[in-house]
């Protein structure tokens, strides 16, 4: 699915979702986040399953914390707060903000304790907006690591540790893990032990605009 196909998605979903007083504003949110896939994640979860099983609208994303291209977002609505875990696949919904992050796998990849989390969560006012990915140099505009960061596996941007060239499209995935296709979970496996043993490349965000080397 396209940005603009998901995007036409999350507005058909709106006619239903929304009241009429607030369309205008819950479109307008909408399209200042037209080009960023973690926001429409977030956006088409929210909007598909309405939490409180009732008409609602997004007002406000603010950006909580980040790691590994995952954003822990929450997302104030003309009823409530709610929390997200989004990445560049998907979203999932963590629950009420005024409840905190029940899940432990959540709270033990961000570092916290669910008391950590709902003391330093607690004022919304302290977090930033979160800025569409396309806007903030810092983060790879596939897969949204922070420089530094490896890339989620399979982003395009990555770069290969053998030839210097497109990671996914390079020969170098076929001869070094010693296979002639990748087609199974087992010539995927054998794949990523091979680059993770050569040493993957990390995202460089002083040049987003990678130049890959021709093998």
């Amino acid at each position: 699915m396209t940005l603009n196909e998901q995007k036409n998605a999350i507005l058909l979903l709106m006619d239903f979702a929304v009241d009429e007083d607030d369309q205008a504003p819950a479109r307008e949110l909408l399209e200042k986040y037209a080009a960023d896939t973690i926001a429409l994640h977030l956006f088409q979860e929210f909007y598909s399953y309405l939490p409180e099983a009732e008409n609602d609208a997004i007002r406000i994303l603010r950006r909580l914390d980040k790691r590994g291209g995952n954003f822990l977002i929450a997302a104030t609505t003309t009823k409530d707060t709610y929390l997200y875990l989004t990445n560049s696949e998907g979203a999932e919904f963590l629950g009420n903000h005024q409840d905190g992050i029940w899940d432990e796998e959540v709270l033990e990849y961000f570092g916290y304790s669910r008391e950590e989390s709902l003391r330093k969560f607690l004022d919304l006012n302290a977090f930033p907006v979160y800025v569409p990915v396309n806007l903030d140099k810092s983060l790879c505009l596939v897969c949204a690591v922070d420089h530094g960061e490896l890339h989620r596996l399979g982003c395009p941007l990555e770069v290969c540790p053998w030839c210097g060239g497109q990671l996914t499209r390079c020969n170098c995935r076929f001869s070094e893990a010693g296979v002639d296709q990748l087609t199974s979970d087992g010539q995927l496996e054998k794949f990523i032990e091979a680059v993770e043993g050569k040493g993957r490349v990390p995202f460089d965000a002083t040049d987003q605009c990678v130049g890959f080397k021709t093998p």
